[in-house]
């Protein structure tokens, strides 16, 4: 029975009330308090440890893995004590990475006690729709309390909460975003590379535009504003009134998405991108010593794992940065608005056979305050921990790609203003088709609204249960 229940929810999971999962909130206790409506909330029962010998984790890159295998203090040699650690990995390309997760979870109860998926990683654009269904457990039921979590920036706990409230996936990330500009180019152009100057020339998008105009003007074209068609969207997506898909399973393109498309198009067209696309070659290039873009829009990963190997760094043998290419030519401000960009959950799989590892996993990696701050301190990783990044601004922890300015001081103030409402777990496809689909607008061989309906018609063949109008 209990196999039947777990396809069933995993088959409903797309099909059913899976749009507000950001809308959520942490309100509820152990010992039974008052949830977001103001009514007592049960308490929680904790789940019996099923005493695995191994532990499986799905995921789609090395990422959570190198944190785990780093920073997870009881990790030695592949086991944690006596249990074998697996990593799953499956590429995060289109739907891959979750076809893959949703057949194990749908062969969750009868799969042999070590094939069992105990964790499972999540990104923002699709983490409620496991979270908004009983495939994620509760973490209260792990053991994690309210006092646990009190450091974690209240967005990540709404982003991976279902529908009552009810917390199933941590972070150990924060993933707010801002506007990442060469400082050579910006003293150059603009007189000063100092961030609050700086952020004055770009602190709307008309001021943005009047600034791109003026890289132009200044470099004699050699220099653009942005790399590519999709550099903006991200900023434009998170700032949304209403999500990609509604209540109903209508497909719709809100009028901050319009906008982007509509300011990619003229910035195209007077030269002030260079029409490269998202992780392309090209679109990296621009990022090295001989790069001739302004700026990038990156959350804290991107700078991270993205332009400090587009800068042409040279690395050690341990894999730290030395310095060399674009390295610290560089800075970041919150540009024309705050955004969020990404972020990965970790959840506990349900019918996982390893429970106190589960818990204990996403108690240290995700609200230790020490070992958060290691992290940010060694990795610049922007962590989930209010308290932890208050010692890091306090004890001067800079980066040195940033040229020694505070990751943490710079984009602190835009997680607290993260809002995560109209997240819809159609949003890693609606997001990747539409930059697929505009391109041809773009370059000017397809109308808008034909490049609109090639947008519509790639969404709802990758998700059938959503239509257009």
């Amino acid at each position: 029975m209990r196999k039947k229940w777990l396809a069933l929810a995993l088959s409903l999971t797309m099909a059913v009330g899976c749009m507000t999962g950001c809308g959520g909130s942490d309100t509820a206790t152990d010992s039974g308090s008052s949830s977001s409506t103001g009514e007592k909330t049960a308490a929680v029962e904790t789940l019996e440890d099923g005493g695995g010998k191994v532990l499986n984790i799905y995921v789609w890159n090395e990422e959570f893995k190198s944190r785990f295998e780093d920073y997870y203090p009881d990790y030695k040699d592949g086991k944690i004590g006596d249990v074998e650690v697996k990593f799953i990995m499956n590429a995060n390309e289109g739907s891959n990475y979750q076809d893959k997760l949703d057949n194990a979870l749908a062969e969750q109860e009868s799969a042999e006690a070590d094939k069992k998926v105990d964790i499972f990683l999540c990104e923002m654009d699709y983490v409620n729709k496991y979270t908004n269904s009983p495939l994620a457990v509760d973490v209260k039921a792990l053991g994690l309390t309210d006092a646990d979590m009190a450091n974690m920036y209240q967005y990540t706990k709404d982003a991976c909460s279902d529908d009552n409230g009810v917390v199933r996936g941590v972070s150990w990330q924060g993933c707010p975003g801002g506007f990442i500009y060469r400082r050579s180019y910006a003293k150059d152009i603009f007189g000063t590379d100092d961030p609050e100057k700086i952020q004055e020339q770009v602190s709307d998008w008309e001021k943005f535009t009047a600034a791109a105009a003026t890289v132009k003007e200044k470099s004699d074209g050699k220099i653009t504003m942005l790399s590519g068609f999709d550099d903006a969207l991200r900023v434009y997506s998170n700032n949304v009134k209403a999500g990609f898909v509604s209540a109903d399973k209508k497909l719709t393109l809100d009028p901050s998405v319009e906008a982007w498309i509509d300011q990619t198009k003229e910035y195209t067209d007077n030269g002030y991108n260079q029409k490269t696309s998202l992780w392309a070659e090209e679109w990296t290039a621009g990022m090295g010593k001989d790069g001739n873009v302004f700026g990038y829009f990156m959350p804290a990963w991107g700078i991270n794992f993205s332009m400090a190997d587009g800068s042409g760094s040279k690395k050690d043998d341990d894999g730290n940065y030395l310095g060399g290419g674009s390295y610290g030519d560089w800075a970041v401000v919150t540009g024309p608005q705050s955004f969020n960009w990404g972020g990965s959950f970790i959840c506990g799989a349900a019918g996982t056979d390893n429970a106190a590892l589960v818990k204990d996993i996403m108690l240290k990696l995700c609200c230790d305050e020490t070992i958060m701050y290691n992290i940010s301190k060694d990795t610049q990783d922007f962590v989930n921990n209010k308290a932890a990044n208050s010692k890091l601004e306090a004890d001067g922890i800079v980066s040195e790609f940033l040229g020694g300015q505070s990751l943490v001081k710079a984009l602190s103030a835009a997680a607290d203003k993260i809002d995560c409402s109209n997240v819809t777990p159609y949003d890693q496809g609606c997001i990747e088709n539409l930059m697929t689909a505009m391109k041809d607008y773009y370059n000017g061989k397809a109308s808008k609204e034909d490049a609109i309906a090639k947008w519509k018609e790639l969404v709802t063949k990758q998700y059938p249960v959503v239509t257009a109008e």
